[in-house]
């Protein structure tokens, strides 16, 4: 097995299915990542034939989850620029496979938190953040399913888009667990919900926590958690049967609303 050329192979076939929206029908087994390095490695590989990282989703957060997957850590995927834009965003529907909408709480970081030893209190880690952002995720795949977490974070974790929404400068406060949000979409037939959910989904209702740990589990080879990236924490609200074309919109209630459209 020759390990550069199938990494090789492997990220160039993941590029091509995300910028043709053909998702691979099968992963070959000498693609399959071996191990969280390998996974990483991937990702960036593909990261870079596609765009600058204009920030991170993060997901394996609960230590159940963790036991789950045999990954003992949080784990991260790129947000790339081709595919990331400020609300009201508009996406043709054939740019995405199998699109899932993701309601979420994110941060956008005010400084750097690079890679050191000995990691980051959460007192630090809150004072690295800039702002609160209201966001929605597009989730998608380029590789069949069942293919395992390694590789998903390979496969930028299964983003396939996101969509910015208003800051919020005073968050500290904010009553996360119990903040509601809804998701709703418009067509020709009228508007109506499709998921609800509160920020508990996350941590029990503490994005922070999630901002963390990825500051304390950050991807190998990137160079840190940069000023000005957005960190996305986790659904509070998805539908997962999205029709071929409508607008979308998350309501967060006070904190203000993300649209999206899909046509």
């Amino acid at each position: 097995m020759n390990i550069n050329r199938d990494l090789n192979d492997a990220a160039r076939a993941l590029a091509s299915a995300r910028r043709a929206t053909r998702p691979l029908d099968a992963l070959p087994q000498a693609w399959q990542p071996r191990d969280l390095d390998a996974a990483y490695r991937l990702q960036r590989a593909v990261a870079d034939q596609l765009g600058a990282v204009r920030g991170w989703k993060v997901g394996v957060l609960a230590p159940a989850v963790q036991a789950e997957t045999g990954i003992g850590t949080a784990v991260a995927g790129p947000l790339l620029e081709p595919w990331f834009a400020g609300s009201p965003a508009s996406w043709r529907r054939h740019a995405f496979s199998t699109p899932i909408v993701e309601c979420e709480f994110a941060f956008e970081l005010g400084a750097d938190l690079p890679p050191r030893d000995g990691g980051y209190s959460r007192e630090e880690v809150d004072a690295a953040v800039g702002t609160l952002r209201v966001v929605i995720e597009l989730v998608d795949r380029r590789i069949p399913r069942g293919s395992g977490v390694l590789a998903e974070i390979a496969d930028a974790f299964n983003n396939g888009g996101f969509v910015v929404g208003p800051a919020v400068d005073d968050w500290r406060g904010i009553d996360f667990a119990n903040h509601a949000v809804v998701l709703r979409a418009s067509d020709a037939t009228g508007t109506r919900e499709l998921a609800h959910g509160t920020g508990r989904a996350t941590l029990g209702g503490d994005p922070l926590g999630a901002l963390v740990l990825l500051a304390n589990a950050q991807p190998p080879g990137y160079g840190g958690l940069k000023r000005g990236q957005i960190v996305t924490t986790g659904s509070c609200a998805l539908a997962d049967a999205l029709p071929h074309a409508a607008s979308y919109e998350a309501d967060f209630g006070t904190l203000g609303r993300v649209t999206m459209n899909l046509t």
